[in-house]
């Protein structure tokens, strides 16, 4: 999947978790970077944000509540501790967490030793 930050910054998903953020933190809650960390982590799973949000959720009848997608939640948990590997940082992979949080996927990161 070929996708750019203006690709990550437009999706839906991505403006649901800047206006979560900026509703609650203020200006300083969207700091620089946020959509630079997405749009790495989006190139390695191979997702659009939105395609990784409605992975994760499924709309029931009438579209105004959502199942959480057990299976689909799993998969990017263990993905995002990849990514944490990868870069070395848990607040990197905090960072793409955040986004699930924001779009209503709960998310945990594994205990530190």
């Amino acid at each position: 999947m070929d996708i750019g930050i203006e690709d990550v910054r437009s999706n839906e998903s991505t403006r649901r978790w800047f206006a979560s953020l900026l509703d609650l933190w203020g200006p300083s809650g969207v700091r620089p970077g946020l959509g630079e960390t997405l749009l790495n982590f989006c190139t390695i799973v191979g997702k659009s944000p939105d395609d990784i949000i409605d992975e994760c959720l499924r709309a029931k009848s009438g579209g105004d509540t959502f199942v959480l997608r057990t299976r689909a939640r799993k998969q990017f948990m263990e993905q995002i501790e990849q990514f944490e590997a990868k870069t070395g940082s848990r607040d990197t992979a905090n960072v793409v967490r955040s986004f699930f949080i924001h779009n209503g996927v709960a998310m945990n990161p594994s205990i530190l030793d």
